[in-house]
This record gives structure tokens, sequence and C-alpha cells, in this order.
């Protein structure tokens, strides 16, 4: 039960830190230099960045559900650590396992769908040009920081 809560514990705390909220100011300017970014990276045409950026938003507000959703199951298997049975703590790893599973059938869902108006090296590149900008945002971060 130790081990299991535990792996639990650590599964959820790093889960945590991927809510996402309501759009703010600064959200919003992040989400301008996502698009720049990405652009850029991507090397969109006219034709291609109109129907990309319609499908990506649809898909990035239903992966913001998704975790939103995972971010809430961490908070409140949190508050009640201390209190749950080993059937409980079970059913929090089952529910958040299926949020996963959500976040990877969503992605393949819209895999399919990019790779109908982008090429596909260009889908790659988008899934490379996400991770890519988290490490840019970290490293702007640091730079902030200094």
């Amino acid at each position: 039960m130790r081990q299991l809560t535990a792996i639990l514990t650590l599964a959820l705390l790093v889960a945590l830190g991927l809510k996402v909220t309501a759009q703010t100011d600064t959200e919003k300017v992040l989400k301008a230099e996502k698009v720049a970014f990405l652009t850029k990276k991507l090397e969109l045409t006219q034709d291609e960045a109109k129907k990309f950026w319609p499908l990506y938003d649809e898909y990035w507000g239903k992966k913001i559900d998704i975790l939103n959703n995972r971010y809430n199951l961490a908070e409140d298997f949190i508050k009640k650590i201390n209190n749950l049975n080993e059937k409980e703590a079970i059913d929090y790893a089952n529910r958040y396992i299926e949020s996963q599973k959500l976040e990877v059938e969503l992605m393949d869902e819209f895999n399919k769908r990019f790779l109908g108006i982008l090429p596909p090296k260009k889908v790659m590149l988008l899934y490379q040009s996400n991770y890519e900008f988290k490490n840019y945002l970290l490293q702007k971060v640091k730079e902030t920081k200094k």
C-alpha cells in the first residue's frame, strides 16, 4: 500500500505542475509567442496556416480540458491521501491512467487531422516544435531571473 501511495503521490505531484487556467494577459502573450514560434518553425504557407490554426486551437482546447481534469484529480487525491483506503487509491490510479489514455486518444485523432492539412514532415515538426517551445520558455524564465 505504501509503495502504491508513494507512486501515486509522485505521479500526481507531477500532474499538479500542469494546471492550465483561463487565459490571463500573460497567457495571451504566451499564446501569441507560441503562434509566432510555431509558424516560423513549421514554415506554414498562408493556405496551411488558415487551415492549421483553427484545428490546432481546437486540439489545444481539448488538451487543456484533459490537463485540467487531471490536475483536479491530483489535487483531490492530495487533499484526501491520508484518509484513503487501498480501493480508493486504486480508483485514483485508474482514473489517472484513464486521463493519460484520453490524452493519447486525442493526439491520435488530431494526428490524422493534422496529416490531412499538412505534409507529414511538418506534422512531425509540430510535435518537435511544441517540445522546443517548452524549452524556449524555460530558457526565457531563467534569463529573466538573472
